[in-house]
């Protein structure tokens, strides 16, 4: 899914675990997971109803480590109510917001077709207008789509003032029909939404505007600077600030000097690197004020060289493209890799053929096997049955018991001891039948012989309690190196990463050289609440 790490490896991880079924989350099956994130994991989903109706969804989960954090569920919440409020051609709907015990989900539309980042990985076309047409009928129906966004109001009719701040190409989704969708509201900043709180994560540094790496108030002008990196990069297929590292980055878009289009690439008309250049501006003033003001610069910069590709042209474009044979591939795995499983849980529910019954010639205690999980149910029924009359039978008789009691068979004195202990073991119900209730007994049943008794526990002083390991997540902006107990960990963002559980020294060092030391507690065998740090 756009906008998220795909799992390159050729199964794809299942939604369920080892020999089961998919999964369920609210009304949806699970089928596969096509992606993960930062925030949130991407699933293959579908949707069942009567008489045979399926719909494949994707389903959006929040990353499980993340429920445990207020800050987190807020900006998951606020992204599903938000979206439900825009209605837009370009914008990629929600079809629900739900919660599954602790679990929140949205489910969206699967999208056929290739992330705008693809395109920028193309290698230059020799028909270079064609190839910038494209380019240009994209950026056009992404302003649509952020232009519509920007201009959503409240309830009460004043303006929501909603950014996006995560406009890049992972972000941007061209469809077979060559219709652009605008993804991921995750971090939108809107008036009075929670998610104006949470300062951890906010986009992809490459793609911001000086004014959000600077933490200054932003305004819609924020995603036409990101939209203006984006056809760059589109129209140039290089990047522009994508730097060894988030400080370089960060550096590079607010200091190094950018430069023109058409002087990475003569092929790239003059009026439209103007255009990209004024996007481009790190004064904001300067920029164009608004997504549709773009739109029509960039529409006339083409229109002597064809104008914009239409949607048709744009369809064309990526329908033979590799990339979109191999996202087809991959959803057609995961959901060969459902059936498959579906199929073996079936398989294994199958019953097994029974032993025949033996005839009463046989002696008049009889141990039968138990067949296989597949018959379990109904034996341990007619066990539970018969075991429930011995011991009915058996109270009877001791209420009646003559002053000298009458001798029990083994196996009867085997299950009364049992009774008397407290416990009917389920492998070793035994009754004592005689040929007559053989024939009777529809069916007599018995099961295998007590396995081994296991070898008595060692004493109370040689146990040692074994802690289970915990889950650990943490932040950072900018991205920072985490040392655990002086040994590295990794970089930031580190998601679900298993320590041991109890108390730990973590030091967050920046690539400037600044650093924090702070005390964290991992709780054995759960989920740590995440750390985001800020500096």
């Amino acid at each position: 899914m756009p906008g998220y790490h795909l799992d390159p490896r050729p199964g794809v991880r299942p939604a369920g675990t080892s020999g089961q079924g998919p999964t369920r989350l609210g009304r949806y099956e699970l089928l596969g997971q096509l992606a993960t994130g930062g925030m949130a994991e991407i699933h293959l989903a579908r949707l069942a109803g009567e008489a045979g109706f399926e719909k494949i969804v994707v389903v959006k989960r929040l990353l499980p480590e993340l429920v445990a954090s207020p800050a987190y569920v807020a900006m998951f919440l606020d992204e599903g109510k938000l979206v439900a409020r825009l209605d837009h051609p370009n914008i990629c709907e929600v079809y629900e917001l739900g919660r599954d015990g602790a679990e929140y989900y949205l489910a969206m539309p699967y999208l056929d077709g290739i992330a705008v980042h693809e395109l920028i990985a193309r290698p230059r076309d020799p028909d270079r207008i064609s190839q910038l047409r494209v380019a240009a009928g994209v950026i056009v129906q992404a302003c649509a789509g952020l232009h519509h966004a920007h201009e959503l109001r409240d309830a009460d009719g004043a303006a929501a003032h909603l950014v996006h701040r995560d406009v890049s190409p992972s972000n941007l989704f061209v469809t077979t029909a060559g219709v652009v969708k605008v993804l991921d509201f995750g971090i939108a900043k809107v008036r009075g939404a929670a998610a104006t709180e949470v300062g951890t994560i906010k986009g992809k540094q490459q793609y911001m505007a000086p004014e959000q790496l600077l933490g200054e108030p932003l305004d819609r002008r924020c995603d036409v600077f990101a939209l203006g990196i984006v056809l760059f990069e589109l129209a140039t297929h290089q990047r522009l600030f994508k730097r060894a590292s988030d400080y370089l980055t960060a550096k590079a878009v607010l200091e190094e000097p950018v430069q023109r289009a058409d002087a990475i690439d003569p092929a790239v008309p003059g009026a439209l690197a103007d255009v990209i250049a004024k996007a481009l501006a790190r004064d904001r003033e300067a920029r164009f004020a608004d997504a549709q003001q773009l739109a029509a610069a960039v529409t006339t910069a083409l229109a002597p060289h064809g104008g914009i590709a239409t949607p048709p042209e744009i369809a064309a474009a990526i329908t033979l493209a590799d990339e979109l044979t191999a996202q087809r591939t991959q959803k057609a795995r995961v959901l060969a890799d459902a059936r498959s499983r579906i199929t073996d849980v079936i398989t294994a529910t199958d019953a097994v053929p029974t032993r025949p019954m033996r005839g009463p010639a046989e002696p008049p205690t009889e141990l039968v096997e138990v067949p296989p999980p597949a018959r379990r149910r109904w034996v341990l029924l007619a066990a539970s049955t018969l075991a429930l009359g011995v011991i009915a039978g058996g109270g009877l008789y001791y209420a009646t018991r003559p002053s000298k009691p009458a001798a029990l068979s083994a196996p009867q004195a085997e299950l009364m001891g049992q009774v008397a202990d407290g416990v009917l073991r389920e492998p070793r119900v035994v009754v004592d039948a005689t040929p007559a209730m053989i024939e009777d007994a529809a069916p007599a049943v018995a099961v295998d012989a007590a396995p081994p008794a296991p070898p008595p526990p060692p004493p109370i002083d040689h146990v040692r309690p074994v802690k289970k390991p915990g889950l650990f997540s943490i932040d950072s902006t900018p991205y920072a190196t985490i040392y655990i107990d002086g040994k590295r960990l990794g970089v930031t963002p580190i998601v679900k990463r298993e320590l041991p559980a109890g108390r730990h020294k973590l030091r967050a060092v920046l690539e400037d050289g600044r650093a924090k030391e702070i005390a964290i507690e991992v709780p054995a065998g759960k989920l740590a609440a995440p750390i985001q740090l800020g500096w």
